[in-house]
């Protein structure tokens, strides 16, 4: 399958999914990996339902923010029909959307089109609809892996037929609940919709997209078998490249000039220190770290278009927000651009370059957060180009004090701890046998280009 093109295997994948609409498949699931463009599909089987099937098609979103991203995808493509955005009353919308001739705003359901049309909305406005006969002709939910099932449950009845698209490697469904009752059950509302849609009916239509176009090749090597091991795929070749106009001269120069060479992941530690939660040293490193690659006047490759590097096109991601603010603290107004958040805002964002708080770095145990697969999956998948990783060292030698018991729950095969252990210790392996650990580097002074004062 390596021999193939990616490109074609991508068209084959997408050329597979629309058929299923055609052939009137009562339900399938698309398991996605990173930047493989699942948000671009439900887009454009959408569009296939509504201006080709003359088909009512509704979309689910878990965010307001994904709502918005796509009314305004589709606003700009669906210019032979208007789209319709379904919103609460009192919804705060973007310029972007409410200023756009295409895009209708619904608050009520009795307001829904009864043609062939698209309407946008969340999971949690969807489940305030009360009927029991179907409102539309295929329902598409777009990142579905993080929708609980029970939520699911609340609007499938809306439409007989379901599209679910997501990826299965990010971050389980949060469910603020106490779950107990249903630790035993493969297929309970606490469970991922794609997931318990299959358990419930294994012969449902199973379908994947082969290949990652954000990703690059290195990339896809470290987390297709980390975080994707029963998954094949590969990634878009594409030229991505990092350079710089000014030589490196520091000690950690090191690390940037590695990802100009091709090692595209890296790691910098900080010596091993218990620190908690909030680690200022680790905060300091990181922003010292942009200001230093900023200041060498880098440029970047993207897809054969080459530019600047910018603060806007630089990304910052945490497991706390005690620690998104211990970075953004240090952060000058020069540095504004640059999008620091936690894993969980990160979903479905991106970056050129990404900067990486390490979930166990100076922690004295590891629980199921800080081991927790999808948590890092996100982490490690947001950028483009390069992504540097910032921890303390003996992260590996902390995992193996901290191996999990392999406790489980009767019936259920999988094991969320063990899977994230395994996700840690693959990468933090592959890190140091591909020579990717490189020393932080103290006492720099402003003068540098380093440091800057707070």
């Amino acid at each position: 399958m390596d021999d193939i093109d990616p490109s074609v295997q991508a068209d084959d994948a997408l050329r597979q999914i629309f058929e299923s609409q055609w052939q009137g498949a009562p339900a399938v699931v698309l398991r996605s990996p990173p930047g493989a463009g699942k948000t671009g599909v439900a887009q454009r089987l959408a569009l296939q339902s509504a201006s080709l099937l003359g088909e009512r098609c509704m979309i689910v979103t878990q965010t307001n923010e994904q709502a918005f991203d796509l009314a305004r995808r589709l606003g700009a493509n669906a210019s032979s029909f208007p789209v319709h955005f379904y919103a609460r009353e009192g919804l705060q919308l973007p310029d972007s959307v409410r200023h756009n001739s295409n895009i209708r705003i619904v608050h009520d359901f009795s307001a829904l089109p009864q043609h062939p049309s698209i309407t946008i909305g969340n999971a949690a406005k969807w489940s305030w609809i009360g009927t029991d006969e179907p409102m539309f002709d295929v329902q598409i939910v777009d990142e579905a892996f993080q929708l609980p099932d029970y939520r699911f449950q609340l609007i499938a009845n809306l439409a007989p037929r379901h599209v679910l698209i997501g990826d299965p490697g990010q971050i389980d469904p949060f469910v603020t609940c106490e779950i107990e009752r249903w630790r035993c059950d493969p297929a309970g509302p606490q469970v991922s919709s794609p997931a318990a849609l299959v358990k419930r009916h294994p012969s449902v239509m199973q379908l994947a997209l082969p290949v990652s176009r954000r990703l690059n090749t290195d990339t896809v090597s470290l987390v297709q078998p980390a975080f994707y091991p029963d998954m094949h795929f590969r990634a878009m070749s594409r030229d991505r490249q990092l350079g710089f106009r000014i030589a490196g001269v520091m000690p950690f120069d090191a690390a940037l000039d590695a990802v100009a060479g091709g090692s595209k992941i890296v790691m910098v530690e900080l010596p091993a220190q218990i620190t908690g939660e909030r680690d200022g040293e680790i905060a300091d490193e990181l922003v010292a770290s942009i200001r230093r690659l900023l200041h060498r006047q880098p440029t970047m490759s993207d897809d054969g278009v080459v530019s600047s590097v910018t603060p806007d096109k630089i990304g910052v991601v945490c497991a706390h927000v005690s620690q998104v603010n211990a970075v953004r603290e240090r952060m000058g107004s020069d540095l504004s651009e640059v999008f620091v958040e936690t894993a969980n805002r990160y979903q479905g964002i991106e970056r050129p370059f990404m900067f990486v708080h390490h979930p166990l770095s100076g922690r004295a145990d590891a629980t199921a957060f800080h081991l927790d697969a999808g948590r890092l999956c996100v982490m490690l998948s947001r950028h483009r180009i390069a992504c540097w990783i910032f921890g303390r060292q003996g992260i590996a030698q902390q995992l193996m004090r901290y191996a999990p018991l392999g406790d489980r729950a009767l019936g259920i095969d999988d094991d969320p701890e063990y899977r994230g252990w395994r996700a840690h210790l693959t990468v933090m392996s592959w890190l140091a046998n591909s020579g990717r650990l490189y020393p932080a580097v103290h006492g720099l002074s402003p003068s540098s280009g380093v440091r800057a004062a707070r």
